[in-house]
């Protein structure tokens, strides 16, 4: 058994919801599941299996809840659902996680090492093109690899680090880069350390995002797009079209890859359909309310300058 999950809130449930749809397309062999952290009822196809933040059974859920905010919260949540999955699926060979911002457009069979047990997602595989919104220094701050996409073996050894890394976002998931903290993915570096048999996915079309624009040029060929002459197999929108604490800082990229925005523009109008399923109240049940105002990058770029214009004035 081959299971592909995701964890989500109301917040992105309908992204979630278009993730199954592409993966019911791409990789029907694999069962779905919705991982569900929020307390409203929810009512899905029924290629879509659902475990509830209940049915997870965190010890530490309580304190979890009370300590984060809702999107820190879903990200600390990702590996103790990997471990309920585990446990309520024994015959589970391979289990993967997805972001609810993720949408596959090809099956993935091409990137996958057989004999490996983690795959894991660089943010980058080069030194990043020159640029004033993302640079090395920023990537190596919020971690060598993606949270958003890995890939696991059931074994001994993949089961320790799960519990590891699971006992590491009871309490230290905040997003806090100047304390060294970035909810779930920094911890995901020394991936290396526990389980040497981990591969890199270094195909240019997995898992094209705001983080690849940079160093991968994607490109329409012929009707289909492609990467250093390799297929698009996924995408991920993550800090396009809800609030992500990485990625939404840096959208000012979106302009550099005219097909990807072509991608986005035809991602949101496929969300639309799934706008029905949503609850109506879009806040959800589950750790504090963050309130993110959508003006907040032409806020930062204002701040920058002023603070520029006083430090030039310091000088003389």
């Amino acid at each position: 058994m081959n299971i592909i999950y995701t964890v989500c809130n109301r917040i992105n449930l309908g992204h979630a919801l278009a993730l199954a749809d592409s993966v019911l397309l791409h990789q029907p062999n694999h069962t779905f599941y919705l991982c569900w952290v929020d307390n409203t009822p929810l009512h899905v196809p029924s290629h879509i299996k659902i475990l509830t933040i209940e049915q997870a059974a965190i010890p530490a859920w309580k304190s979890m809840e009370a300590q984060y905010y809702n999107f820190e919260l879903l990200a600390a949540c990702r590996p103790w659902f990997a471990l309920a999955l585990l446990r309520q699926h024994i015959d589970c060979e391979n289990l993967i996680f997805l972001a609810p911002s993720v949408l596959l457009v090809k099956p993935f069979e091409d990137v996958i090492n057989a004999s490996s047990y983690i795959h894991l997602t660089p943010n980058i595989k080069k030194p990043l093109a020159p640029s004033k919104i993302l640079d090395d220094k920023r990537i190596l701050n919020i971690g060598m690899f993606h949270s958003g996409s890995w890939m696991l073996k059931r074994g001994d050894n993949t089961l320790k680090m799960l519990n590891w890394w699971a006992e590491r976002t009871v309490d230290r998931a905040e997003f806090d880069l100047c304390n060294g903290k970035n909810m779930d993915q920094l911890w995901l570096n020394y991936t290396l350390v526990w389980i040497p048999e981990t591969t890199q996915i270094s195909h240019p079309g997995w898992h094209y995002g705001l983080h690849s624009i940079l160093n991968n040029d994607l490109q329409m060929r012929n009707g289909d797009y492609h990467i250093e002459g390799k297929p698009l197999i996924s995408l991920d929108f993550a800090g396009l079209d809800f609030f992500d604490p990485v990625w939404s800082n840096h959208i000012a990229l979106m302009p550099a890859n005219n097909a990807f925005h072509a991608l986005f523009n035809s991602y949101k109008k496929t969300l639309d359909k799934y706008k029905k399923l949503l609850p109506a109240d879009p806040v959800p049940g589950y750790g504090k309310q963050a309130k993110i105002r959508e003006n907040r990058i032409l806020r930062n770029n204002i701040a920058a300058k002023l603070k520029s214009i006083t430090a030039f004035i310091d000088q003389f």
